[in-house]
């Protein structure tokens, strides 16, 4: 009967280090997994970031186009106005400069 008690010791022993053993094993699958995990997240993160800095930079871009398309067209319009004015002061601009030409040779 004792050597029953202690072959029944004996076996939850071995029972106890197999449990043990197989929760040290999966602990350490557990690690392994959340660090793999932690990895894809970090290397997942890293690309969304990456993405969004292309799509920040590609709106800036576009936005500055339109900026960029509006202060030209201002500036012809500023442009065409200025030449308008220039040909409708032309006759005045002439007929004084050649007022000038005809004093300046009619006194000599």
């Amino acid at each position: 009967m004792i050597m029953n008690v202690m072959d029944e010791i004996k076996q939850i022993e071995e029972q106890a280090q197999d449990i043990k053993r197989q929760a040290m094993e999966k602990a350490r699958q557990i690690l392994n997994q959340a660090e793999q995990d932690g990895e894809n997240l970090i290397s997942s993160t890293i690309q969304q970031a990456q993405q969004e800095k292309k799509q920040f930079i590609k709106q800036a871009e576009e936005e500055a186009e339109k900026e960029i398309e509006e202060l030209n067209r201002k500036t012809d319009m500023e442009c065409q106005k200025i030449r308008q004015f220039a040909r409708s002061r032309m006759d005045d601009a002439i007929s004084l400069v050649m007022g000038k030409v005809v004093k300046t040779h009619g006194h000599n």
